[in-house]
């Protein structure tokens, strides 16, 4: 691999990050690059995911690949001897925003540091726009590619004329560039010569011009994309079904159901398969159920699943069902969240057996959640089995979750067992579902009160309150009362938040000892107690609910 190519891929994966938050495989052009697409080619499905979520310890490692240890030992390699700004650049694409605005101390000079503020600024003066618009005809890709999303970031009159004249270049690689720009820039001028550049000589270019179109969100750019479907080059036709789904016109549903059912790509299949759930279009569900049930990649499979889930139309309902016995693991994952959106609780039998037999935390997870979208009482014992025994703490802690929002009576016994779990997480989301059920507080949960963990602790006073049932509930005043007293400022707040709303003059000489707290919150909050203001109650613990997956293309 070369060495120089990969740390600037690296650099441009920074560059976008910070200015635009998008990710290098966003744009056409580097669908080829070489470099690192080998090391993706021992492994098409390779994605991030393994990666993603959870803190430091949470995450699990991902199954043996060969191509984790080429990225490993080539991004390395490609690091020694970066200057200074490019590694800063790297460094910060590669950290993928989790610092949020702080990003790591380095050791970078003040130059660097301007450098990298004036990347994230993103505006230009016009002679930087001249200098950016010149670097788009360079004879290096990275130099033309970098220079073509600055100038296309600033989006100045003068950044899109030199766009604009780029895109009429000799040069394939300068008027592939130059469209990527326009994209990034969103300029309505540039609607007609980018339409124009779909019909261009150059594979690159027209995939660049689609890519192009999808960010103008114009639909009159749909029916030339409907056209491109056609397109000998399968990266083309990719491109441009991405586009249309970003338009979301319903156009081009008839094509992009076709290029589902029949391209010869599996690639432009997965695109084809987003832009359709993105769209929306009801017409198309039976070929979509078709692609989850029958298509032979599994990549195109869990797009299909994923669109049936945007449409939340209960007529993909079997086929998904279906699909939680595939073989692979994104597709039962996307079954099972698309089986959760479409609220289809007939097939709540089939997300239950997923919860129970299936072999991938990850699904199980996304099963318990999927039941608690369809409210599915007849689920309850399968989620309190799980929460009693998964070995997974992120299954349990969702299937607590699941139990809460189902709300009821009947998963109170699982719950109330799930107290003593050994992870004070799930047991934080068990003191939540018991507050959120539809009978009085267990006396249990009396008893979490004083667990060693300061949330669940909180959370179990927050429960006891929001029943309003502390005079009710064995030894809840006093222990309550205690609770008032805590360590912690938050399960102080919760407990006399929870002494005022149950009433009564069990909880009084509590709240009124907590006027004499050193915090003014809790002194404000002890005196609305005693007055019988409870219009601002404390906030209640939230669930953490299952993020959706992403899209494909996205």
């Amino acid at each position: 691999m070369d060495r120089a190519m990969v740390i600037r891929i690296a650099a441009y994966g920074a560059l976008t990050a910070l200015a635009a938050g998008c990710v290098l495989a966003a744009t056409p052009l580097f669908s080829r690059s070489g470099g690192l697409a080998g090391a993706s080619a021992l492994h098409p499905g390779w994605d991030d995911r393994a990666g993603a979520g959870g803190g430091a310890g949470d995450r699990s490692a991902p199954a043996a690949d060969p191509a984790d240890t080429v990225f490993a030992r080539e991004v390395l390699v490609a690091a020694r001897g970066a200057s200074p700004l490019t590694c800063a650049l790297a460094a910060r694409g590669l950290s993928r925003g989790e610092s949020g605005p702080w990003p790591a101390p380095t050791a970078d000079d003040s130059g660097t540091r301007a450098a990298l503020r004036w990347v994230r600024r993103g505006g230009v003066s016009d002679p930087a726009a001249a200098i950016l618009v010149a670097g788009v005809a360079d004879a290096d890709a990275c130099v033309r590619r970098v220079a073509a999303l600055q100038a296309g970031l600033a989006g100045t009159e003068a950044a899109v004329n030199g766009l604009l004249r780029s895109l009429a270049a000799p040069e394939a690689g300068t008027r592939a560039a130059a469209a990527v720009g326009l994209g990034y820039a969103r300029a309505a001028q540039s609607l007609q010569p980018l339409v124009a550049a779909l019909g261009d000589g150059s594979a690159d270019v027209r995939a660049a011009a689609a890519w192009a179109l999808g960010l103008l969100d114009e639909p009159r750019a749909a029916a030339p994309l409907v056209k491109l479907l056609g397109d000998a080059e399968a990266r083309v036709r990719g491109q441009a079904a991405t586009a249309l789904g970003r338009i979301g016109s319903h156009e081009g549903v008839g094509a992009l159901a076709r290029s589902l059912r029949g391209d010869a790509d599996a690639d432009v299949r997965v695109a084809a398969a987003g832009a359709l759930g993105r769209i929306e279009d009801p017409k198309v569900v039976a070929a979509l159920a078709e692609a989850v049930r029958h298509d032979a990649d599994a990549r195109v499979r869990s797009a299909a699943a994923w669109a049936l889930g945007q449409m939340r139309d209960p007529a993909g309902a079997a086929a998904l069902a279906a699909a939680l016995g595939d073989a692979d693991l994104r597709v039962r994952e996307s079954a099972a969240w698309a089986l959760g959106e479409s609220e289809a609780r007939d097939q709540a039998p089939a997300l239950g057996r997923a919860l129970r037999q299936d072999n991938d935390a990850r699904v199980r997870e996304t099963a318990a959640w999927a039941l608690a979208e369809m409210e599915a009482a007849s689920a309850v014992t399968a989620l309190g089995e799980a929460l009693a025994d998964d070995q997974s703490v992120e299954v349990r802690r969702t299937a607590a979750w699941a139990l809460g929002e189902i709300g009821g009576t009947g998963g109170a016994p699982a719950l109330t067992r799930a107290l003593a779990d050994r992870d004070a997480t799930v047991r934080r989301q068990v003191t939540w579902a018991l507050g959120q059920l539809d009978e009085p507080s267990p006396p249990q949960l009396v008893g979490a009160l004083k667990d060693a963990d300061a949330e669940v602790r909180a959370t179990a006073a927050w429960a006891l309150g929001e029943h309003g049932d502390a005079d009710s509930v064995g030894g809840a005043a006093a222990a309550l009362s205690e609770a008032a007293r805590d360590s912690d400022h938050n399960v102080r707040r919760a407990a006399i938040w929870a002494l005022g709303n149950a009433g009564g003059a069990a909880g009084r000489d509590a709240l009124i000892a907590a006027l004499q707290d050193q915090d003014p919150e809790l002194r404000q909050a002890a005196a609305r107690a005693l007055g019988g203001n409870h219009a601002s109650p404390w906030p209640r613990p939230q669930p953490r609910p299952r993020p959706r997956p992403f899209p494909p293309g996205d």
